[in-house]
Order: structure tokens, then C-alpha cells, then sequence
């Protein structure tokens, strides 16, 4: 889990991820908000500074804090240069990727780590294809109906072993380079990650979790048994991003979007009303309502 210079955010998916898993969580921040962890022994802070390339536990990230905003300047580019880093450097073979946007309401976890174990690449909700409104040309939409469904980001994992795209590429890749282009060299994907995994579907197997079936195509199941663990967010880090940083580039649209979604999650679970008009949506809104933050469960 990463929140670079949005520790803010943090606590409630703390400490509803604590109330309901087992397994050790690595969270990666700037030193700037490292108040915003709780001490306990699942937490391990990797903070990321100007120092060294390692993190204050001598984990090797290979990347600086410096780089990293550079990085963050250009929106999810940030992401895309910490998790190309994960990859080459890290020693651990799964990893497990949980938005910091995200309050839990079971455990999410375990599924993941026993399909990996299975010997799966990528383990994930389903993030249709078939049913994408995301192309720009009537070829794109020609390509995009014709590719595999990939899997959502927010909480996936995926054994790096099956990347077989050089470290150099690693980047661009993630961040979904030439987006919607096509060329002989790029088809179009959807969204941050799918490039990698479609190479990791193209070396192993992806396991769709809350689908009807593990087909190429198919449905991602409504209020399924993972994402029914969860109260999901979309964008909350680049609202609080763009709220502190109004000169970082982005699309209208999308920091419009950010931005009433930071101010929902704000006055919902941080107890912060914003001068913004927070996100309209009302299925959300009911789940929140029915919190309990004591137990991090929904009442009846």
C-alpha cells in the first residue's frame, strides 16, 4: 500500500485492515507522513527519502523521494516509477497491491496469497473489456473487444516471475503507455497496469475473482465476496494530491473527479468537510452510513 505525501488518507483502511487480517502490510510513504501509521507489528512503514535508495527498514526500492515527486508530477507516472522499482528490486516474489483508499470490512487477503500459491500470475476482480466505453476510434474498439479481460487494481496481487518485460520498459508499461494508440508495436489497453498484465496472462494464468466463470471473457459478479469486503474508493490519493498541489498536471476531467471523490472520503471518514462538492454517489454513501467504525462492519 502506497501514500506519498497523502498520509492523511491512511487510517481508515489501517484500521480496518488490522481488525479483520493476519498477514504484514508494507506501507510505503515520504517521512512527512509517517505519523499517519499506527504502531503495530503488522504495519511495516517503508519510508522513501532523499538518503539513500534504500527504505528506513533497508529495503531496496532503488528510487528516491526526489524522483518519486518529480515523478508525481505527471500524475500516476509516480506509481508506475514505484512499482517498476518493486518489481526489479524487491526480494518478494508475490506481491499484493491494496489501495490506501479502501476501508475493509473482511479479510481480502487470504484468497489472494493461496491462488498465488497455487502457482496463478495474477490474481484479481475482473476489469471487462468487452464492455469498455474507454476507446477513442471505431479500430480501438475493434482491438479492445478482441482482448482478454484484465483485473482491477485495487486490491490484486501477481508473482513478478512471470514479467518478462525488461526493467527499462517496466514504467511506461505499467503506466499504460501510448494508452489508446494503435501500432504495430502498442495495442490500446484501458487502464494503469493492464499492459503487465497481459504479459503476465501471455507467461501464466490470471484467476478472476468474483467472476461467474474463469473464461478469457466474462462478468465480474455484482456485490461478489471479495469486493463485498470492502468499501471502495477510486482516485481519493490524487484528490488529496491535487487539493495540496494545484499546479500538477492532469486532465479536467479527471482531477474534477478526484477531487469530489478526496471530499466524500474527507468528510465521511476523516470528519473533514472540504470547500468541494463531494462525489455524487448514493450507493456509496449508503454503505458509509451504515459503518461501524468501532468494528469496521456494516450495521443492519
Amino acid at each position: 500500500m502506497e501514500a506519498l505525501g497523502c498520509g492523511e488518507i491512511l487510517p481508515p483502511a489501517l484500521f480496518s485492515y488490522l481488525r479483520h487480517h493476519k498477514h504484514p502490510l508494507r506501507v510505503i510513504v515520504y517521512e512527512e507522513d509517517l505519523h499517519y501509521i499506527p504502531k503495530h507489528e503488522l504495519l511495516i512503514p517503508v519510508v522513501v527519502s532523499d538518503h539513500t535508495n534504500s527504505s528506513n527498514n533497508g529495503e531496496n526500492l532503488g528510487v528516491t523521494e526526489k524522483q518519486l515527486r518529480d515523478a508525481y508530477q505527471l500524475g500516476h507516472n509516480g506509481t508506475a516509477l514505484l512499482w517498476s522499482k518493486i518489481i526489479t528490486n524487491s526480494r518478494i516474489l508475490h506481491c499484493i497491491h491494496l489501495d490506501a483508499d479502501t476501508v475493509f470490512l473482511g479479510d481480502v487477503v487470504s484468497e489472494i496469497i493461496q491462488k498465488l500459491d497455487y502457482g496463478y500470475a495474477i490474481v484479481g476482480t475482473r476489469r471487462t473489456y468487452r464492455k469498455s466505453q474507454a476507446a477513442k476510434t471505431t479500430v480501438s474498439k475493434i482491438l479492445l473487444y478482441f482482448r482478454r479481460d484484465a483485473v482491477n487494481t485495487h486490491c490484486f496481487g501477481f508473482n513478478k516471475d512471470f514479467i518478462s518485460i525488461p526493467p527499462k520498459k517496466l514504467q511506461s508499461s505499467i503506466n499504460g503507455e501510448g494508452r489508446n494508440r494503435v501500432s504495430q508495436r502498442l495495442l490500446p489497453v484501458i487502464d494503469f497496469f493492464d499492459r503487465i498484465t497481459f504479459n503476465l496472462a501471455r507467461n501464466g494464468e490470471i484467476y478472476y475473482l468474483d467472476s461467474d466463470s474463469q473464461n478469457k471473457w466474462g462478468f465480474k459478479t455484482v456485490n461478489g465476496e471479495i469486493d463485498s469486503k470492502m468499501i471502495s474508493f477510486a482516485a481519493v490519493g490524487s484528490g488529496c494530491h491535487f487539493y495540496k498541489n494545484p499546479l500538477v498536471r492532469s486532465s479536467p476531467t479527471y482531477r474534477s473527479f478526484a477531487l469530489a471523490s478526496y471530499s466524500l472520503y474527507s468528510f465521511w471518514l476523516l470528519g473533514t468537510k472540504l470547500d468541494i462538492e463531494p462525489l455524487d454517489a448514493p450507493l456509496l454513501v449508503q454503505k458509509l452510513s451504515r459503518l461501524n467504525k468501532s468494528n469496521w462492519t456494516l450495521d443492519l
